[in-house]
Formats: structure tokens, C-alpha cells, sequence
């Protein structure tokens, strides 16, 4: 073999619930990287095999160093990994590497990065058949291969970049500039980051597959990712013919961001309670009767949102927010990345860490996916990797069994999750506190019912569900944790400590347990108790502040992102500690939902670290260094993305939309088209004008070139590729009969996708356990 060798930037690291697992990564995507990384923070020993010409090596945010200007987001991604530069490989030396291992046997896990199409030493095995060939004959354990669109159905043979992306997977149409009206994606890189995140988790699948003996091989859609961790709910008005607008603002004002004599903060008043909570903390105005139920709120939400934005002008954001909370609002500012730096909760957790940059300059990002919870235990402490040896033992994900106390989105979906990957999954319901998504529209069919949520059916798929009385059958509830392997909970500190659901509680009883406590901002620091909803999370933890126009102006953004991804982290990190090669204790885990949020922008929070003027070096709207053009386009018909990532494909975008203004000297190399943007942007989309978006998509991709049409998520369904490989996956339930749901986005290849289970019924009696 050859190819030079370093180790990546280091990490505070510590041993995790994948200490022994050794991946070897290929490809050198975000997709890739990014999952790696993951890994990494999950104990995982990562050899990398990088391609210095790959685009997001020379990725803004950028500084200046001894050695060079030097993107932050690869130094971010590479953490902890041993990194082999892959600039003189070919196939035969990745297949010498493949063959050697990690020194100690073959690499548990190969994951592949094909997003953006194989360069460098896998360029030879580029086309599909070649490479489920090579796969075939390299592949010893677990291989996951993440390409744009699967590697089977109508579009396998495509690729895709950031934008392009987002603009398949609805999510580009979702978000819009709030002066122009024209889709925006979201800061930094998150589709890919998504997938990434949808990877981690397959890649715990996988190694739990091989585990039968036979190697396993997983496909992984970036789009189906995407769509997995995006616009979901506006998706299920399709697929559950729920009718009505989607999202937060279903259930009326407030619900939105409001002006403060400093900046923005985000009221997020959806049920009644919060409601009475937001007008205890304006001191009970006399307008505010009118607007006792939520029938009133959606009604008159334009008065509400200017009564309140008069209130709220009055105060600091800061202000507004611990006054909010304090009467139990979900309410929180918004924040930059400086001022994240600051954050008092965070620094309490101790999340942030160093990072070194080549020529020794040191950057702040914040770190690890998790807290794990030390609990004193007959002298012993019981934490991550240690704890009681009665504890340790190789388990699996399937008839891994799990209970869920949880509510809305994030971990109901973690259990959905790994439910459909087989873990015998129990949704533990309060008789008391139903779920808001069991007890509240929007309904199947626009019928109303317990058994009728659209978003509950959403979330909850592929498990079985207990329900009593949880204070009044104390007994009941142990009979049905003693025989629990994990136990999930997003309940809120004094309840789950009361019922003894907390993880720092439970593990004290069971340390054979893995317990899971999942909040917004973790279990304890001075925002421990805030309460949030995924809207107020993306204002608190940088995206909202970061995704903008380019005149800086920020964009609404009304999809429950946070609490999707976190739905994805939960379960992989249920997953590692499930597959861990060397078995695992049990553990108390403290999930905090910013933690994740925030990392999703290090390169942002790493920029600020290093200078006061770092916004004004980064991307804005739709800008991706060193893509260029990037951006979104007008057409006959509706919008196209198009990312042009090198001369030769925008010689291609020439030729086919026959434009002599494209040729112009000005824009003759990717710097050049990079400076002169504004002015490129406004060429093509004069030559973009007369096109239908799908028939300028269809004809830059044969030629090379990323491009797509902008597709809103009611669209999606019906979309030929995703319906070539069944991602809308079909579930058969008592009261509302066959319908399809958000299926899985990996598969294992070759095969039909991964089976969902039907959403559960209000169960009277506890099953069989």
C-alpha cells in the first residue's frame, strides 16, 4: 500500500460504547466524514482515505495559518481519525488497504461516500455494476455504501450536492427568503450532515447484521435521508390526507419569532397551559381573554403575533426568554455563534473542546454526543465502560428490548427507529399525560380519534404500546422495567425522577441497564429546566442566526428539524451500546438535544472562535464555497438548483442552455465565478427563464452537472424515484387500513426496503415481555 499517513486533529476523546470497532472510510465526502466522526465520539478507531481536491477541503469558513489557509469543517471531521492521504492510490492500493485490515484482522465496517460520484482511486469502480462487483469481493464484515439516490431504483445512477439535495428532498422548498420569496437551504451543510447522521445509524445496523456470519452490504439514500429529517410532517398531509396547513402554526399563535430590543426570540405556545403561560408572564392584559382557547389562537393569529411583538419590544431577548420560562413558555432568543460561545448552559456541561489546527492555532467546537451520568453506587461508580461486570455482554439490536416513556417527536421516533431495525420497542404510555401527537390533530382522513393522529402514526411505527396509570401502578411499572435492556425517556427532570425514569435514578437500581434521559438542554445548568420544541432549539443553537438572505435577513424555518436528527442520534447511540464489539455495561446517558443542534454548525462556532469578524467570511442564502454557480433559479415552471463544482461541468452548463453571456471571459475560472457571483447568478437566470425546471434538470444531469427541480414535500410521494424503491413504506392498522409512512432510508442492497410495523393501539394491558 501507499499513500502518506497522519493522524487527524485530536479529540478529547474517551472510550465509548464502540471501543474495538475499526471502519475504514472511503470516498472522502461530508456524507462519509461526517458519519465517521460520529463514530469516532462513539469510540469507534477510524482509518480515513482523504482526497485533497475534495470540495469540502476548501470549504468556508477558512482561516489563515502558518501552514496555509485551512477550511474548518474537514479539521472538524477529521478528529480522532488516522488519515491516509489517497492522492497516489489506486483501486489496487485500496484493495492492498482492504486486504491488510487494521493490523489485527479485517476493518469491521467499510463505508463508502458516493454522493457526489467516486473520485481518485475508485474512480475505476465508479458505475454501479463494477462496484457491487468490487463490494462483493472486498467486503469480509459490514459495508455501507451511501450514495444520492440508493444504489437501485430510477435514479441510482445520479449524484447530488448539498443544494441539490435539499431541492429532492423538499427541503429547499420549505425554507424561503422572507423578502424575495425564493427557497433558501438551510446554513452550512445539513442535508449532508443529515445523511451523515442517517449513516452512523446504519452502520450500527450493519454491524449487527454481519454479526449471522454472512457479510452484510447497506445502501443508504442521501435523499431519503434528507427527507427523513426534514420536511416529514407536511409530508404526512399527503400520505394521511390530513388537510390544513402543517407544523407549529396548526395550533395558532404564538408560534413564531418576535422582535426584542436586541434581537429575536421564539414563542413556541402550543397547548393551553403554555398559552396562560405566556399571559401570566405579560401580566394578564385584558386582550388576552379573547384568546382562551386554541380555536381563538388559530383564528386571530395577525393580532396575537402584534400584541405580543409590542410586549416583547420592550425587552431584551435574554429578557423575554428566562420570563418566558419561568412561567413554563417554550421561548428562546436567538443566538450567533459568538454569542453560543458564551452560553452559560453549555459551558456548565463542559461541551465545548479544543480543536488544533494545522500551524498550531486552536479552535473551540462543541464535542461529544452525549454525557454519560456517574452515579455513586455501593462505593462503585457506574458510567460508560464501567460499571457492574454483570453488565457487560454482547447483545444485539434484534430482541433488543426497550422501553419508551416519551412524548411529541424526538425520542418516539429513536424508538421507531430502532424498532424497525428489530428491537422489541414499548411504548410505555401515561393513562394521565397522554402524548400530545396521541391526543391532538392532525387526524388520518380528517377523523377525528385517538387512534387517528397523523403525526403520532408518523413517529411511532414498528413498536407496541402499554398504558396505565403510571403513579397510580407503581408495581406495574417495575414489573415492566426489570426486564427492559434500555430505557428512553424525554419525560422532563422532576417527573422522570418522581416515577424513577430518570437515567441518573434508574441506573442506580440497574446497572445492567442502558437508561437514556433525553432533554433539550440537558439534566442539569442554569437552562436544564427550559422547556423546548425543535422550533426553539434551531433559534437557540446557531440555525436560525446562520440561515439568511444575502442581505443578512433570516428566514422562517417551519419544519421540526432538531427533533428529527436528535431522534436519529438517539437511536444511534441506543444502537452503539447495543453492537459494541466488546460488550457494554449498563450506563445512564444525558442526551442533550442543543449539544447535537450546535455541533451541526462547528465550523460556524470554530470561526468565531478564532475571530470577531468571522460572519463576515461565511456563506450566505445560498453560497457554497468553492461551488459556483450555487444557487437556485427561476424557471417557466417553478424553481431549479443547480451547483456547478468544476470548469469542465460549467463548460457543460454552457452548452446546454446555449448562453454566449455564460461564456464571458469574466467567469472563465471557479475563483473567478466564485468573486463575480451576483453577476453570474443574475446571467443564468435570464438562460434558466425559458426552461421548465424538470427538462433543464434531467438534461445538466446526463451532462455532468448537479442539478434539480425544487419539489415541495406534498410532492414527494409521488415522486417515480422514490416510488421505484418504496421509501413511502405501507403499514396495515385496524382503524385507518393500509397507508404508507416515511420508511427507513437504508436498505440492505438488492433488497426491498426495510419493513415498517403498524403504529400501536392504546394498549389496556402490558404485553408479553
Amino acid at each position: 500500500m501507499s499513500g502518506a499517513e497522519r493522524p487527524g486533529a485530536s479529540s478529547a476523546g474517551r472510550a465509548g460504547f464502540l471501543a474495538g470497532l475499526t471502519i475504514l472510510e472511503l470516498g472522502d465526502g461530508i456524507a462519509g466524514s461526517g458519519a465517521t466522526s460520529l463514530l469516532v465520539g462513539l469510540g469507534a478507531e477510524v482509518t480515513a482515505v482523504i482526497d485533497p481536491t475534495s470540495p469540502h477541503r476548501r470549504a468556508r469558513p477558512r482561516t489563515s495559518t502558518t501552514a496555509g489557509p485551512v477550511s474548518l469543517l474537514p479539521v472538524i471531521l477529521d478528529r480522532g481519525k488516522r488519515i491516509v492521504c489517497g492522492d497516489d492510490l489506486d483501486v489496487d492500493g485500496i484493495k492492498a488497504l482492504l486486504a491488510r485490515g487494521h493490523g489485527h484482522g479485517p476493518f469491521d465496517l467499510v463505508i463508502v461516500d458516493r454522493v457526489e460520484g467516486l473520485r481518485g482511486p475508485l474512480a475505476a469502480v465508479r458505475d454501479i455494476p463494477t462496484y457491487a462487483s468490487f463490494v462483493a469481493g472486498a467486503n469480509r464484515r459490514a459495508w455501507l455504501s451511501i450514495s444520492a439516490f440508493g444504489l437501485s431504483g430510477a435514479r441510482r445512477d445520479d449524484l447530488a450536492t448539498e443544494i441539490t439535495l435539499a431541492a429532492a428532498g423538499g427541503m429547499l422548498a420549505t425554507v424561503r427568503d422572507a423578502s424575495w420569496g425564493n427557497p433558501l437551504k438551510l446554513a452550512g451543510y445539513q442535508s449532508l450532515l443529515n445523511c451523515a447522521q442517517a449513516a452512523a445509524l446504519a452502520s450500527c445496523h450493519a454491524v449487527d447484521l454481519a454479526r449471522d456470519g454472512q457479510p452484510a452490504h447497506l445502501d443508504l439514500s442521501a435523499v431519503e435521508a434528507t427527507i427523513a429529517m426534514g420536511p416529514t410532517l407536511e409530508i404526512a398531509t399527503v400520505l394521511l390526507n390530513t388537510g390544513g396547513p402543517a407544523g407549529a402554526k396548526r395550533y395558532g399563535a404564538p408560534a413564531s419569532f418576535y422582535r426584542c430590543q436586541d434581537g429575536l426570540v421564539r414563542i413556541s405556545a402550543m397547548e393551553d397551559h403554555q398559552w396562560r403561560g405566556v399571559v401570566a408572564a405579560m401580566d394578564s392584559p385584558d386582550w388576552a381573554d379573547r384568546f382562551a382557547t386554541t380555536a381563538a389562537r388559530i383564528e386571530y393569529p395577525e393580532e396575537i403575533d402584534r400584541r405580543i411583538g409590542e410586549w416583547t419590544s420592550t425587552l431584551t431577548k435574554t429578557r423575554a426568554e428566562t420570563l418566558l420560562q419561568s412561567h413554563g413558555v417554550p421561548a428562546t432568543a436567538m443566538y450567533s455563534p459568538a454569542e453560543t460561545l458564551e452560553s452559560p448552559q453549555l459551558r456548565h456541561r463542559g461541551s465545548f473542546e479544543p480543536v488544533r489546527l494545522p500551524g498550531g492555532l486552536e479552535a473551540t467546537v462543541v464535542g461529544a454526543q452525549y454525557r454519560p451520568i456517574e452515579v455513586e453506587r455501593t462505593g462503585d461508580v457506574v458510567a460508560e465502560g464501567t460499571g457492574s461486570p454483570t453488565g457487560r455482554r454482547g447483545r444485539s439490536l434484534r430482541g433488543l428490548n426497550v422501553v419508551e416513556a416519551s412524548h411529541v417527536l424526538a425520542a418516539p421516533l429513536a424508538g421507531a427507529l430502532l424498532g424497525a431495525m428489530g428491537a422489541q420497542v414499548t411504548k410505555l404510555e401515561d393513562l394521565r399525560r397522554l402524548d400530545m401527537y396521541r391526543r391532538r390533530g392532525p387526524y388520518i382522513d380528517q377523523v377525528a380519534g385517538g387512534e387517528r393522529s397523523a403525526y403520532f402514526a408518523l413517529v411511532n411505527h414498528s413498536k407496541r404500546s402499554v398504558a396505565f396509570d403510571l403513579e397510580e401502578s407503581r408495581e406495574r411499572l417495575d414489573d415492566l422495567l426489570a426486564n427492559a435492556d434500555v430505557v428512553i425517556e424525554n419525560l422532563g427532570g422532576r417527573r422522570a425522577t418522581a416515577l424513577g425514569l430518570a437515567a441518573g435514578e434508574l441506573v442506580k437500581h440497574r446497572p445492567d441497564v442502558l437508561a437514556v434521559s433525553s432533554s433539550g438542554f440537558g439534566q442539569d445548568g442554569p437552562s436544564a429546566s427550559y422547556r423546548a420544541y425543535a422550533y426553539n432549539l434551531q433559534a437557540s443553537c446557531c440555525l436560525g442566526y446562520l440561515t439568511r438572505n444575502e442581505q443578512g435577513e433570516q428566514a422562517e424555518i417551519d419544519l421540526p428539524w432538531a427533533d428529527l436528527v436528535s431522534g436519529f442520534a438517539l437511536a444511534t447511540i441506543v444502537a452503539a451500546w447495543a453492537v459494541g464489539p466488546r460488550g457494554n455495561d449498563g450506563a445512564g446517558v444525558d442526551f442533550a438535544m442543543a449539544d447535537l443542534i450546535v455541533a451541526h454548525f462547528n465550523e460556524f462556532i470554530a470561526a468565531a472562535s478564532l475571530s470577531a469578524d468571522s460572519d463576515a467570511h461565511v456563506d450566505r442564502a445560498n453560497e457554497m464555497f468553492p461551488y459556483a454557480p450555487n444557487g437556485v433559479y427561476t424557471t417557466e415552471d417553478g424553481w431549479i438548483a443547480i451547483s456547478v463544482a468544476d470548469d469542465q461541468q460549467f463548460a457543460q452548463l454552457i452548452k446546454i442552455l446555449d448562453s454566449e453571456s455564460l461564456g464571458n471571459p469574466e467567469f472563465a475560472d471557479a475563483q473567478a465565478r466564485f468573486e463575480r457571483r451576483r453577476v453570474l447568478d443574475a446571467v443564468l437566470a435570464d438562460a434558466a427563464s425559458t426552461w421548465k425546471a424538470g427538462t433543464l434538470a434531467r438534461d445538466l444531469r446526463a451532462a455532468g452537472v448537479a442539478a434539480e427541480e425544487v419539489v415541495g414535500p406534498r410532492q414527494l410521494p409521488e415522486s417515480a424515484g422514490l416510488r421505484s424503491r418504496d421509501f413511502f413504506t405501507s403499514v396495515e392498522h385496524p382503524e385507518w387500513g393500509r397507508r404508507r409512512l416515511i420508511g427507513i432510508p437504508w436498505r440492505p442492497f438488492g433488497q426491498p426496503a426495510i419493513a415498517l410495523g403498524a403504529p400501536p393501539r392504546l394498549a389496556a394491558e402490558a404485553p408479553e415481555c
